[in-house]
């Protein structure tokens, strides 16, 4: 490419630089001011939308200390009269206030009146559902701020809820519960707020990953054949969290005209300059051009020649004129010049040899190698000639690092890079592991662009690479227990995540009443406890799985590539060896959960939160567990009141265990299994107590009310967020396999499966251990009243699997059941 050819091209694109930077320049202006008030402009719509649903708010919040302080709703809650509901909780009085659900709870947070209007059953119930969670009765209501409306989301719909404390009409009296309003962000209140702003203003679910604070993002969306702009803002919910999404659609504005006489401004200043350049093409080719080509012909014939005599003469005052004189001084100093070249290459020669680096010199082709002998001799590389030395430099290279060396050195060689930089091992002198760093660069090749000379230079990095290893070790270890800590995991977690479609389990263990010790003993005897644990988790586990403490008392292990029985048994293990731990001051014990990847759980968060909460479950049979005291509390309610003793109680649960593990479930079904063995006939604690221990046969009212305990133990689990999950199996403990059982006549796998368990069970000790109102059964009888209610009341395989576990001599010993 001649230099003329290289100007015009040099500029042509200064040209197009010019032309673009100008362009730029006034687009940025014109078009900036555009996206910058239509930003504005949104953000304007944002806060009319926001200041409309405020209003919606106060509304409501009007209504609500209307009918909160009302004499009539104060003295419903206290004494539930059925003529307030007859006149009050009417779809009427919905319509009216533009509801579409109303609830009234007293100060415990039952509520005692509701009223549904334009909801379905399902929807309705998960909208209050969803305000029990958020506690929206009483949490969040104080005696300044007696009223309060958010918004809350459900299965994608928006609604307004507000509460508000009940008092007497003149607030002198102690609030004793709450009203809530619900009212539906639907189309009537959009088409409200499109009347007053123009906008289109919905509100919906905030999807997956978004995080969008101020509407810092504008599309524009066809909407009715028409073009609108959208953007969208988080709102709060009830619970303070931002899950709604807030989405606005305006009409956009026409700019067209504006931009075509701007494009016309664009071409119309091209032209005028293209006009200039083409001036200044023919003064530079008279003036510059023509001299550059004498003067590079010139060039040409010193080059062919080789004759530093020659000389050349420019005319003209400037500097093509001086550049010949400069031409005319090179040749003449080319000589010494190539001399100074010859004595510097020797220098850097003896320098490389003087210093600690070494050098090698690779002739590719006859594969012949030059080490600096300072290297040769510290690494122990072996060799008559250049191509054995060769053969020795590559056995010594670490057989880990050898596949990535040479395929950094095979693309060198075929011209993919020119220059390289590697870390590798090699073997030392007596096997010694030496870390090196080789940088090397291509200074010769063939004319198909094959590498045929490659110089490189090494250096020792060993020291480095040990204190780099020793860092990483540091900061991924548990300094107490040397098991990988947090970040080491976090690290495994996202690499799991990473993959596609990994096969593993995740299982976290937490350490029952460590705080306890801490505080009673010290945190000297805590650490104890924590390095026992740990040596246990890893005798416990193989080499290939991965153990971490994830917090001050929990752990976190990743099974990979393991199936379901060695997730059991491990589990099994490590809470016996668990027992087996002496030397402190109680008995050590754990909360263990398991959860496997699936469909369900794709990810290490979702899978990592269901064993945690497995784990959770597990510490509710654990006495030691602080998560124990509801159940302690609940069972010896039951037991001071009811004729149930510990003892029945305690035969259950070892019943239901062997049982369990008979019929194959898994642990968290087996703790789940625990809990009903303790707290299936819960409900017992609401039945009056003279029913309770009634001696004679009871009546069939007394019956009546005896049967009612299934649901009134159902509610208490449904009301205590640690038992919530047994509360179906607590209500259907006594359905029958054949459908005659109660409260709601289940029939076969309808019943779930738990209560079936505990159907048998509880049925086995009842005929084998004495009440007041009967003597005790012998095991005969028991055995077989089992099989002649089997596939009546009984589960026929449940039976059948039972009865193989009761001929065991030493439980039925255990037990103390009269053969």
């Amino acid at each position: 490419m001649n230099l003329k050819f290289k100007v015009l091209v040099l500029t042509l694109i200064n040209l197009g630089i010019l032309i673009g930077f100008t362009y730029l320049l006034f687009y940025i202006a014109f078009f900036g001011y555009i996206n910058t008030e239509t930003k504005s402009q949104m953000m304007r719509n944002f806060e009319s939308a926001e200041k409309i649903i405020d209003n919606e708010k106060g509304n409501l919040d009007v209504a609500l200390r209307d009918w909160a302080y009302w004499d009539d709703t104060y003295n419903f809650i206290a004494d539930g009269n059925e003529a307030y509901k007859q006149s009050n909780l009417q779809k009427e009085s919905l319509e009216y206030l533009k509801l579409n659900l109303m609830l009234i709870a007293n100060d415990q947070g039952e509520i005692i009146g509701s009223e549904n209007q334009g909801l379905s059953e399902d929807v309705a119930i998960k909208v209050t559902e969803k305000i029990k969670q958020g506690n929206f009765y009483t949490g969040i209501l104080t005696k300044e701020e007696d009223v309060n409306t958010d918004l809350v989301n459900v299965d994608g719909q928006v609604y307004f809820v507000g509460s508000a404390l009940v008092s007497n009409s003149s607030h002198s009296a102690v609030s004793n519960g709450s009203i809530v309003f619900v009212r539906a962000y639907d189309d009537n209140l959009m088409g409200y707020i499109e009347d007053l702003t123009g906008l289109k203003v919905s509100l919906s679910e905030t999807p997956l990953g978004t995080a969008s604070p101020l509407g810092t993002q504008i599309l524009p969306t066809e909407y009715n054949g028409e073009t609108y702009l959208t953007s969208n803002k988080l709102q709060e919910d009830i619970s303070g969290e931002k899950s709604i999404n807030m989405v606005i659609l305006q009409k956009q504005t026409n700019y067209s005209l504006i931009a075509n006489r701007f494009n016309g401004f664009v071409i119309g200043f091209i032209l005028l300059i293209l006009l200039i350049l083409l001036c200044d093409y023919f003064v530079l080719n008279r003036m510059v051009f023509k001299r550059l080509t004498k003067l590079k012909n010139f060039l040409n014939e010193v080059t062919k020649k080789k004759d530093t005599a020659l000389s050349i003469r420019v005319d003209g005052p400037d500097e093509l004129g001086q550049l010949a004189e400069s031409a005319n001084k090179m040749l003449e100093a080319l000589d010494s010049a190539n001399k100074d070249i010859k004595q510097m290459d020797e220098r850097y020669r003896l320098v490389m040899e003087a210093t600690s680096d070494g050098y090698i010199d690779f002739l590719v082709k006859s594969q012949e190698i030059y080490i600096s002998p300072e290297w040769k001799t510290f690494i122990g590389y072996e060799g008559g000639d250049g191509y054995q030395l060769y053969l020795n430099y590559c056995l010594k290279i670490h057989p880990q690092c050898k596949k990535r060396l040479l395929n950094t050195l095979d693309n060198v060689v075929n011209g993919k890079i020119d220059y390289y930089e590697e870390e590798f091992r090699v073997i030392g002198i007596s096997n010694r592991i030496i870390w090196v760093l080789q940088r090397g660069k291509v200074v010769q090749r063939d004319e198909n662009n094959i590498a045929v000379r490659v110089i490189s230079t090494i250096s020792d990095i060993t020291m480095r690479k040990t204190n780099e290893e020793e860092i990483v070790f540091l900061s991924y270890s548990d300094p107490l227990t040397m098991l990988n800590n947090r970040a080491f995991m976090k690290r495994q977690f996202e690499m799991l995540n990473n993959e596609k479609n990994p096969d593993y389990f995740i299982i976290m263990c937490d350490i029952n009443g460590l705080k306890i010790t801490n505080d009673a003993f010290g945190h000297k005897e805590g650490d104890r406890i924590l390095v026992a644990v740990s040596n246990l988790l890893m005798h416990s586990c193989q080499p290939d799985d991965v153990v971490s403490r994830w917090s001050g008392d929990g752990f976190v292990m990743i099974v990979k590539d393991k199936d379901q029985k060695y997730i059991s048994n491990l589990i099994e293990r490590i809470m016996s060896e668990a027992k087996k731990i002496d030397g402190f001051h109680f008995n050590i014990s754990m909360g263990v959960g398991s959860a496997k990847r699936s469909i369900e759980h794709t990810n290490t968060e979702d899978v990592m939160n269901l064993a945690e909460k497995r784990m959770f479950r597990s510490k509710l049979m654990d006495r030691s567990s602080s998560r124990n005291a509801p159940i302690s509390s609940l069972t010896r309610t039951l037991h001071e009141k009811s004729s149930e003793t510990e003892e029945h109680t305690m035969r259950i649960k070892v019943l239901s265990n062997t049982l369990g593990k008979k019929l194959g479930l898994l642990q968290d079904k087996l703790d789940e299994l625990g809990l009903l063995s303790l707290l299936h006939d819960i409900g017992k604690i609401g039945i009056p107590e003279q029913i309770l221990i009634k001696p004679e046969k009871l009546t069939e009212e007394e019956w009546g009310v005896i049967k009612t305990h299934s649901e009134i133990g159902y509610r208490i689990a449904k009301s205590t967020p640690e038992l919530e999950h047994i509360a179906d199996a607590i209500l259907s403990h006594h359905e029958k396999y054949d459908g005659t059982g109660y409260p709601n006549g289940q029939k076969g796998e309808a019943i779930p499966y738990l209560s079936r368990i505990i159907n048998v069970v509880d049925s086995f000790d009842v005929m084998t251990h004495s009440r007041i109102y009967k003597e005790a059964s012998e095991l005969s009888y028991a055995i077989n009243e089992l099989k002649r209610c089997s596939g009546t009341q009984f589960d026929p395989n449940i039976v059948k699997q039972f009865l193989v576990i009761i001929e065991a001599d030493e439980l039925i010993s255990l037990l103390e059941v009269a053969i």
